[in-house]
């Protein structure tokens, strides 16, 4: 792992990459995909837990990682509309390491946890119409995102999660609140899933969002599991919090196979 400092205009933001290193056995290398990780926090943390276990596990099936350190709730400015601009920035940053790092620019993922997951999902809408686009961000993004996988996802600011007065911080501007209400055919296929028992964020996210690209005809796959509570990242003891039992979950924990099985589907990893 290694730290990297990026900037969009006046703005420092950190993060961490997990690259592969060359196996040396072959004369030309395959190139790898990569996954750029949002970790929850509720805008005002990076949850460790979604983090590097994260990557790491994406490393383990042959697969770059980032961790993308995001700007938080602040008192100078609010998330939004920042947190697309340091993403955009960061994907066109990611072009002028492909060589180097035999990185397929064709299979980039978006992966989001919780309030990281209203990034991702952000970003699948506003930031692949180019209308949108253009009012957000003034160049072009070079590499866009094949998919995204979204866990225990913020979709909707209105659902149950936050409070008003937080989302308000998170962004004044409510064309940043509801997700689900700018996916365009633009828009790219999602992964996504959650508990029904979720008491932190209500499951409704998960429905809004998976409703709308269904209306819209884009490949999503949807898993909710019967019990467990918000925050499980992997759900094994990997993840554990010493002493919460209910952040492990045999069941919930198939989530990973499940995952990598949809992007077995999607061409983004051979299937044998």
């Amino acid at each position: 792992m290694a730290k990297q400092q990026l900037e969009f205009k006046n703005s420092k933001f950190e993060i961490e990459t997990y690259w592969l290193d060359p196996l040396g056995d072959y004369e030309n290398e395959p190139k790898k995909p990569l996954a750029i990780i949002c970790p929850g926090g509720a805008y005002k943390f990076i949850a460790g837990r979604e983090a590097q276990p994260i990557a790491l596990k994406f490393a383990s099936e042959g697969i770059h990682a980032i961790v993308f350190d995001y700007p938080l709730i602040s008192d100078e400015r609010p998330v939004y509309p920042l947190v697309l601009q340091e993403l955009a920035t960061l994907l066109n940053w990611v072009k002028d390491q492909a060589d180097m790092h035999n990185i397929d620019l064709d299979k980039v993922l978006l992966v989001g946890f919780s309030a990281g997951s209203h990034i991702v999902a952000n970003f699948n809408t506003l930031m692949t119409n180019e209308k949108t686009r253009a009012k957000i961000f003034d160049e072009e993004i070079m590499v866009q995102p094949t998919a995204n996988i979204i866990g225990y996802p913020v979709i909707d600011l209105t659902l149950g999660w936050p409070e008003e007065d937080w989302a308000m911080k998170i962004s004044p501007d409510i064309f940043y609140w509801q997700a689900q209400e700018h996916l365009t055919q633009d828009s790219k296929p999602t992964f996504i899933w959650q508990t029904v028992t979720d008491q932190t964020v209500p499951v409704m996210n998960s429905f809004v969002y998976s409703q709308k690209m269904e209306l819209l005809k884009i490949p999503y796959e949807l898993h909710l599991f019967a019990s467990g509570g918000h925050g499980s990242s992997l759900a094994t003891y990997v993840t554990q919090e010493p002493g919460n039992e209910d952040n492990v979950n045999f069941a919930n924990a198939n989530w990973w196979e499940l995952c990598i099985n949809w992007l077995k589907v999607r061409n983004i990893l051979p299937k044998n």
